[in-house]
């Protein structure tokens, strides 16, 4: 089947930019690139804020029927469809905002934007290395297929009842992770309530002062530098790495020993920034970013097990997100951030002795999460699949429709 294209620009209307001031309104609704649901695609509570004091990049009118799609770091996927509570509301020129002309269904742009031939098409345009970006023209001399407007309105009627269940499934996956994160908790808090504990900032139990790491660009034979793809449920990857522009000598105060833990110091998600990682093994020469924060406890205060356990538990989980602060859609924490955050400790013994009864009643919560983890892989790679279904015409509505799909899934 062959479908006319058309560029984004081309088929996209004009938004206005204004001042909130000069609408009248006392109080508008912004949108911002941190509200939006990165793995979802949706907006989250979009607050209501005075128009005089706005953010300066709070100037995009938005309209019903909008897709927002986050120029700055757009690998993060910070997309989303306006819905008509807030037509006429306020939006960060951080946004390309895509209004759909009379050519297209609000929705068959929504769902392209969001489909792998979007992002082949713009991550290429990326510039910059603490903020990569790209412009709001680039985004919009993507091409798109243009199919008829009934073609389109019945495309997005399939996608919509397939997406429905993997949203259901999804749902189902999401309660299971959280029941499983609960039994996790329990077992923590059960240990540590045998244990008498001190309650002591994180900065008074390390042996050398907080660190951040370096940030370096890709050059084959490089020195080898840490992805922040390293950290992995409480533990640190040392196979994710990339060969790093730099010398041995270069990043030799950089490099990270068996026992360090390593932080995030930022991320799109909340529940995410702060999440740390024990070098549990003794590593070959190895570097760590400037997108992680390095911390080496004091053998004699704290065991760096330990510490990986209580990192990521509840009561320290609270204290990081409550002093995150969210800059372009990512939240960030700082070293003095995390010198002030507060951890239980008990005597080396008893840090000693909860390690181990923790790492084996987690063994067998491990596998439940390495299931549930599969599972979501399946349906993310089943959505990739349906949306490249979609726009390229293999999307007919047939039953046995979604095992066609599930043969094209490329993992």
């Amino acid at each position: 089947m062959t479908w006319e294209r058309a560029t984004l620009g081309d088929v996209c209307l004009k938004v206005v930019k204004r001042d909130p001031v000069a609408t009248g309104r006392a109080r508008i609704r912004y949108i911002d690139i941190g509200g939006i649901d990165g793995t979802l695609h949706r907006l989250g509570d979009v607050p209501e804020i005075d128009s005089v004091g706005a953010p300066s990049r709070c100037r995009q009118i938005v309209a019903a029927g909008d897709t927002v799609f986050a120029t700055v770091r757009p690998y993060l996927e910070k997309i989303a469809y306006v819905d008509g509570p807030l037509d006429g509301e306020f939006a960060s020129t951080g946004f390309s905002v895509l209004r759909p002309g009379p050519r297209l269904e609000p929705k068959f742009l929504y769902y392209f934007t969001i489909s792998q031939e979007m992002f082949d098409q713009v991550l290429p345009y990326q510039k910059g290395v603490s903020y990569p970006a790209v412009l709001d023209r680039e985004v919009r001399s993507v091409s798109m297929p243009v199919p008829p407007l009934e073609e389109q309105r019945r495309i997005v009627a399939t996608l919509e009842d397939h997406l429905s269940r993997l949203d259901a499934a999804d749902s189902q996956l999401d309660a299971a992770a959280r029941r499983t994160s609960a039994l996790s908790a329990h077992v923590l808090a059960h240990a540590l309530a045998d244990a008498t504990c001190d309650e002591l900032p994180l900065t008074s139990l390390l042996g050398r002062d907080l660190a951040n790491g370096r940030s370096v660009k890709t050059r084959k034979g490089g020195f080898p530098v840490l992805r922040l793809t390293a950290l992995n449920d409480g533990m640190v990857d040392l196979r994710e790495r990339k060969p790093g522009a730099w010398t041995a000598d270069e990043a030799e105060r950089f490099l990270v020993h068996q026992g360090d833990f390593l932080i995030s110091r930022g991320n799109g998600s909340l529940h995410l920034v702060g999440r740390g990682g024990l070098v549990a093994e003794d590593p070959d020469p190895v570097a760590f970013p400037d997108t992680l924060i390095r911390a080496r406890p004091r053998a004699d205060l704290l065991d760096a097990g330990f510490l990986a356990l209580v990192w990521n538990s509840t009561s320290v989980r609270r204290q990081i997100e409550q002093v995150a602060k969210t800059t372009a859609g990512i939240y960030k924490v700082n070293q003095r951030d995390l010198g002030r955050v507060v951890v239980p400790v008990p005597s080396l013994p008893d840090q000693r002795r909860i390690f181990a009864e923790v790492a084996a009643r987690r063994e067998t919560l491990g596998r439940l999460t390495q299931a549930t983890g599969a599972a979501r892989e399946r349906s993310s790679a089943l959505r990739r699949s349906l949306l490249g279904a979609a726009f390229s015409g293999r999307l007919t509505g047939a039953s046995s429709e979604m095992s066609v799909v599930e043969g094209r899934i490329e993992t």
